[in-house]
């Protein structure tokens, strides 16, 4: 499964809401996608999911269908990532 941090901007009038409804957001909540977690984040961005999927239209059918149908949800930027297995080697 690839694995992908999807950047959300949220309208400040629905904030609250929005990340509410992003923390029901259920484990599985489209076809192929795994949820792994919301996050809050400051800056420009609002809100940060990360989630795994089995493949690219997957992906984009749960950013369109699940999280652009979120009322207060403004703007989303999905970033395919490449994270590091395994442990890191600790310099001494």
């Amino acid at each position: 499964m690839s694995e992908y941090l999807l950047l959300l901007r949220l309208s400040k009038a629905k904030l609250l809401e929005t990340i509410d409804a992003l923390r029901k957001l259920p484990r599985n909540p489209s076809p192929g996608v795994d949820l792994d977690y919301t996050m809050n984040i400051f800056g420009t961005w609002h809100v940060a999911v990360w989630f795994s999927s089995n493949n690219s239209t997957q992906a984009i059918e749960f950013i369109n269908k699940k999280i652009g149908q979120i009322p207060g949800v403004i703007d989303a930027f999905p970033v395919a990532t490449f994270p590091h297995k395994g442990k890191l080697d600790k310099e001494s």
